[in-house]
């Protein structure tokens, strides 16, 4: 027997055959030590089981003897069955086993809901993907599955991915069953002439996000301030620097649930009216100033310096998105008067700036429309007369 093998950086990937059992499992062992004595300079092992079909117990401990010999062994696009008997055996909580992924495709398949790392296809009446077109590794989708069980579990309404594909036309995708759900985008834009019931509902989706209690475990906004910041150092004067940081510790640590991107097309709503968060990469726990801040930037910040990119990425007007903008955030401060809440709207758009600054910065055409310079001027503005961050 020989087996197909392969060798990229410091990993050795062995093909493992159709079956490893009584017959052949002796022969299967000496063509994976063959294919290891084959080579040099790997570290670490992958087993590849994307043609296995059965193991036995015999086989198994072939896998066992070769883990004691590779302690970072992996094991690699296990189908169901094989990956049955790895978990009932206790395989799956001593080595690392993946199991193999179904494959779908977005060909033809209407795209409803748009971000910045995926975009959301229906690909069946009650199903859809999140296809990450950029390439995230399965490692980032995993962890943004276990934030959105986490939000879940902590009573936010968010859908759960049940299951991680391969997309036919590349990269990975997250799929959910989400039936006959509509992104809120569709239906504000479908329905302009009474969007107030949707801000009423986006406005309390808000609340209850900023209303629950964020895990420990979440990345504290506080922190990821101050990394904006340290970025913006290098283009701010070190007066300006000096007062930014000094505002940014007057925010209230209220460790509530922060999602970080909430604009319209990350919301669905089901047929009953209950709104879902589909896109969970970006939560984390902190003040509710900080949620407020991302939606300026989504549906502010960057049409100010690039007229039309409101229509380009998020699909409407720039007056539609500043009407949603200041609508729901008057639904949130219902009980301020006018000067009080456009205190709190000035705010929230200089903490937007700060950040915004460190993503002009970091983008390669940043400052292809004068962002740079021109967000500047824009917390040079807002920061005249701010005493605090605070909101509530």
């Amino acid at each position: 027997m020989e087996l197909k093998s392969s060798v990229e950086g410091n990993v050795i990937t062995i093909v493992l055959p159709e079956r490893i059992d009584t017959l052949n499992a002796s022969e299967a062992e000496a063509a994976i030590n063959a294919a290891l004595d084959a080579n040099s300079g790997y570290r670490e092992v992958v087993l590849d089981a994307s043609e296995l079909t059965y193991i036995s117990s015999v086989g198994l401990r072939v896998i066992l003897r070769l883990k004691r010999s590779h302690d970072d062994l992996k094991i690699v696009e296990v189908a169901s069955e094989p990956y049955e008997v790895f978990e009932m055996t206790g395989f799956t909580e001593m080595i690392s086993v993946t199991k193999k992924m179904r494959e779908v495709s977005i060909a033809g398949c209407p795209m409803i809901g748009e971000g910045y790392y995926g975009r959301v296809y229906r690909i069946s009446p009650d199903t859809i993907v999140k296809h990450y077109y950029r390439g995230s590794p399965i490692s980032e989708i995993d962890r943004e599955r276990k934030l959105a069980k986490s939000a879940f579990v902590s009573g936010v309404p968010t859908a759960i991915a049940y299951d991680v594909v391969k997309v036919k036309e590349g990269g990975y995708g997250a799929v959910y069953e989400l039936i006959e759900a509509k992104s809120l985008k569709s239906l504000i834009l479908g329905d302009l002439d009474h969007m107030d019931k949707y801000l009423d509902l986006y406005a309390g989706l808000l609340k209850k996000i900023g209303s629950t209690k964020a895990d420990e475990s979440l990345p504290r906004c506080a922190e990821l301030a101050k990394k904006w910041l340290d970025a913006d150092k290098k283009v701010l004067s070190p007066s300006l620097y000096e007062a930014i940081s000094k505002l940014l510790d007057t925010i209230a640590d209220e460790n509530v649930l922060v999602h970080g991107d909430c604009h319209f097309k990350n919301i669905f709503v089901l047929p009953d009216g209950e709104p879902i968060l589909i896109d969970m990469d970006s939560i984390e726990r902190g003040a509710r100033i900080y949620e407020y801040a991302s939606l300026y930037i989504a549906y502010i910040a960057y049409e100010l310096d690039d007229p039309g990119n409101s229509l380009r990425f998020m699909g409407a007007p720039d007056e539609v998105l500043h009407k949603i903008y200041r609508g729901i955030l008057r639904r949130i401060f219902a009980d301020r008067n006018d000067d009080e809440f456009e205190l709190a709207m000035k705010k929230i758009e200089f903490l937007g700036n700060v950040h915004f600054l460190e993503k002009a910065l970091r983008d390669e055409d940043g400052d292809e429309f004068g962002r740079i310079p021109h967000t500047i001027e824009r917390i040079e503005k807002a920061i005249d007369g701010l005493q605090d961050l605070k909101l509530f």
